[in-house]
């Protein structure tokens, strides 16, 4: 008999969600390319996050992760998060925020150039605003700006913007592999800390595609 997602328990939906990520991020270490390196880490990041459709309310998909990072900061008991970013990637954090490439009103511009968005102003006060966020150690203010980044070049690699090993772009992706791959484990590792003190902990909600059958497909 298939279950539907409200008859699977919490601590199922907590139990696949950790697996499947750190399926991905092991993976991520047994990859050459970059493209494919992003592409681990992402879907491990996506694992973690991702959640059940809500319908005509869904919710859009930086508000999901940005909430997510919000939930996952208040839980860095050891401000693991932003060791790494004030410390050992605040060059790749900075360069990513300064790279128009990775700034979505950017390229509506270019694909609209008729639509004047401002993107220029936009940009330099995104990127303003990051700075004085990393100034005053707001580890939600920067993360959440980086991921943004970080998602525009998710896009791009995703939707086949990208020339695989070849073309431009392996600046952003070089960058956006060194910030994934050292904050990403973290991220695990503090929602296993509280799925471990908690395997029931609803914080982390049900999964979009939970296991319903008694064997593999």
């Amino acid at each position: 008999m298939t279950r539907t997602s409200d008859e699977i328990p919490q601590s199922e939906h907590n139990e696949h969600r950790m697996r499947r990520a750190r399926s991905w991020l092991a993976q991520s270490e047994n990859v050459e390319s970059d493209e494919e390196k992003f592409i681990c880490l992402w879907i491990a990041f996506n694992a973690a996050y991702g959640g059940e459709s809500t319908g005509k309310d869904e919710i859009p998909e930086t508000k999901r992760f940005t909430d997510f990072l919000s939930e996952i900061i208040k839980r860095d008991e050891h401000k693991e998060i932003e060791k790494i970013i004030w410390g050992t990637f605040s060059g790749p954090v900075r360069i990513l925020l300064d790279n128009r490439y990775v700034f979505a009103p950017f390229w509506e511009f270019v694909r609209e150039p008729s639509m004047d968005n401002n993107w220029r102003k936009q940009f330099e006060s995104n990127r303003d605003n990051a700075r004085k966020n990393l100034g005053k150690r707001n580890v939600y203010g920067v993360s959440s700006e980086v991921f943004r980044r970080l998602y525009q070049l998710r896009n791009q690699v995703f939707h086949g913007g990208v020339t695989f090993e070849k073309g431009w772009g392996r600046t952003q992706l070089r960058d956006g592999n060194h910030i994934m791959e050292a904050i990403v484990p973290i991220i695990l590792k503090i929602m296993e800390d509280n799925i471990d003190e908690n395997p029931n902990s609803e914080v982390w909600g049900k999964i979009a595609y939970p296991r319903v059958g008694a064997s593999r497909w």
